[in-house]
């Protein structure tokens, strides 16, 4: 027995064919894609992972740096000239250093901290200018 397929059935068949090519090729793609995306998901957590660890890391370079050797008159207006700070030097060692933002402020204080400080004195101007002084025991 010996059956011929008619050009109707043929069509379909090729049809029916070239449609199931097309839709394991989109399967195929599909499954590519969402390994793509989880992929770059698992990268972008580790790229994360890893800025948040350096900039620990930079944070405690940063503390180690600045507090564990307290800083002398000296020291302090060699930071002052490097950062670009405007001081005075007035008399018995005292700086005298306008401040235009609280951020400032609060990495000198930061910085100050554990050092061998005399006096320290902080004025408010205006709402966001201060004027700093500060005497060491040299």
């Amino acid at each position: 027995m010996n059956y011929k397929f008619s050009n109707r059935e043929t069509i379909l068949l090729k049809l029916l064919g070239a449609l199931s090519i097309i839709f394991l090729v989109y399967l195929a793609e599909m499954k590519m894609l969402s390994g793509l995306e989880d992929s770059r998901d698992a990268l972008r957590n580790k790229v994360q992972i890893f800025n948040a660890t350096k900039q620990q890391l930079s944070q405690l370079k940063a503390y180690q740096d600045e507090v564990i050797e307290p800083y002398g008159s000296f020291k302090f207006s060699i930071y002052l000239e490097v950062n670009n700070y405007s001081y005075e030097e007035g008399t018995a060692g005292i700086f005298i250093i306008p401040m235009l933002s609280t951020v400032r402020l609060s990495m000198l204080l930061r910085i100050l901290d554990g050092s061998n400080l005399n006096t320290i004195d902080i004025k408010l101007v205006d709402e966001n200018n201060y004027i700093l002084s500060v005497s060491f025991d040299d």
